[in-house]
């Protein structure tokens, strides 16, 4: 009987060895794994569908990193908690704001072009119409308030800028509060969506081409003390791109949809796509110094400072990230 229950323990002690084993290893893979705290807008899934794609694909988890996603309610009020966060992704215009007021930080890639669809009355057919109207704007230093000064200046016309949630759109427009609407998307499409029959796109695309919108940016403290960390993440996001240009509108609606939790987004999703370009990811310098130059005739930052715009964004512009994460995947 002694025997046969020292053998019998024996056994159990073996078949429990392989669960320990994959217990072990996979507390191990756990531990491994780089969480980045990463700051994004409300209603932005589209905008930064590179990053979800590539979530959702397995692109970061296979780098070892997991994303804490942070939501704020622009690119401005994301940068007032930087502090709090390893990486933001926002546009060009609150970024070089936030340094020109003695912020520093690290753009290592553009995600999105475009991205600055205007929605209105359908009563109105051009931006021109809108002459002496409210447009809302998701933000006094947001690129699209800066997009729309530039309309401005260009046509010779002047809007009324009126700053607002970009989730209350549609009510503000129904309620009369605004005549249209510069924003992002999906969140504008989803605004089109819930009146149909008030709404519509009176603009797609700013009138710039190429237009310089996103970009995604470390905190300098995290890209020294974690350099590979972000050399993967950019390499997921690059994969994520690369999936997009090989898949098309449809299947990244489907995926965004799926990001979202929600099924019944795709024919929004699938019209947002149609304001964004996600394909290129290193800055459009020609956008990008009228938009530096907007905000410096708006009083936002010195007007010395785009003097030399290239000089002077080059200085928090590092692609060295892009460059070895291009590499990696030839």
């Amino acid at each position: 009987m002694h025997t046969r229950r020292t053998t019998l323990k024996g056994i159990a002690a073996t078949a429990l060895m392989p669960t320990a084993v994959t217990l072990g290893a996979g507390v191990a893979a756990a531990q491994s794994m780089k969480t980045i705290r990463l700051a994004d807008q409300n209603g932005s899934e589209v905008d930064y569908a590179a990053v979800w794609v590539a979530e959702l694909n397995g692109y970061y988890q296979e780098e070892g990193i997991k994303i804490d996603r942070k939501t704020y309610a622009n690119g401005p009020s994301a940068l007032l908690d930087i502090k709090n966060l390893d990486a933001v992704m926002a546009a060009i215009v609150p970024f070089m704001q936030y340094v020109a007021r003695g912020g520093d930080l690290r753009i290592v890639m553009s995600v999105t072009k475009g991205n600055a669809p205007i929605i209105g009355k359908k009563q109105y057919k051009s931006v021109k119409e809108l002459d002496g109207k409210k447009v809302g704007t998701p933000g006094l230093g947001t690129i699209h308030d800066a997009v729309l000064s530039y309309i401005q200046r260009s046509q010779n016309i002047k809007f009324q800028h009126v700053p607002a949630k970009i989730t209350d759109v549609a009510i503000m427009i129904q309620k009369g509060e605004v005549e249209a609407f510069i924003g992002w998307e999906p969140a504008s499409a989803a605004a089109v969506a819930k009146a149909p029959d008030l709404l519509h796109y009176i603009q797609r695309m700013p009138p710039i081409p190429n237009s310089e919108s996103l970009q995604l940016a470390f905190t300098p403290e995290y890209a020294k003390q974690n350099p590979e960390t972000v050399q993967k993440f950019v390499r997921a996001t690059l994969r994520g791109i690369q999936w997009i240009k090989a898949n098309g509108d449809q299947k990244t609606a489907e995926l965004v949809s799926k990001k979202m939790n929600d099924p019944s987004s795709l024919p929004i999703n699938l019209d947002a796509l149609k304001s964004v370009d996600l394909t290129q990811p290193r800055l459009d310098m020609a956008s990008t110094r009228l938009w530096m130059t907007t905000i410096a005739q708006q009083g936002k930052i010195p007007e010395d400072l785009v003097k030399d715009v290239d000089g002077w964004i080059g200085k928090y512009l590092d692609y060295s990230f892009l460059e070895k994460a291009e590499a990696s995947l030839k």
